[in-house]
């Protein structure tokens, strides 16, 4: 399956998260970049919201420690995902340029490898959940 990835878009990862107010100001890692290896993640599917994940105004996804805002920025219609029969398909922010980064899985500093989401303003239970799956490739 390994290499696979590297030959197409793929399943990378799916994780289940706590989007709720719990997650407030927290990053949470879905996929770190293996070594020797780059990546490219093409876009990201919300799925299996545990309630209604209103609420839920502002969530970043991106690489390095902090607001993770590298790859979407302020992704507001989270909120909308409300029914476990729903789903919502997120690509990446490239309206103020072209260029999105690449994740360097030799990068230095850990951060900088780990793709994930930094809750701003999660869903009004503490506890909320949904499943995040990313979607890219390696190489």
């Amino acid at each position: 399956m390994a290499k696979a990835k590297e030959k197409g878009i793929m399943l990378l990862s799916s994780t289940s998260v706590i989007i709720g107010t719990a997650s407030n100001g927290t990053k949470l890692d879905l996929y770190t970049v293996p070594s020797g290896k780059d990546c490219i993640v093409d876009f990201v599917i919300l799925r299996n919201p545990s309630a209604t994940l209103s609420g839920c105004t502002d969530v970043n996804f991106g690489t390095g420690a902090g607001t993770t805002g590298t790859w979407l920025d302020n992704e507001t219609g989270v909120f909308e995902l409300n029914a476990t029969t729903e789903y919502m398909k997120l690509i990446a922010d490239d309206s103020t340029s072209n260029d999105l980064p690449i994740i360097d899985g030799d990068d230095t500093t850990a951060a900088n490898r780990e793709f994930g989401i930094y809750v701003v303003a999660g869903a009004t239970g503490a506890a909320y959940t949904v499943t995040i799956d990313v979607f890219g490739y390696l190489f």
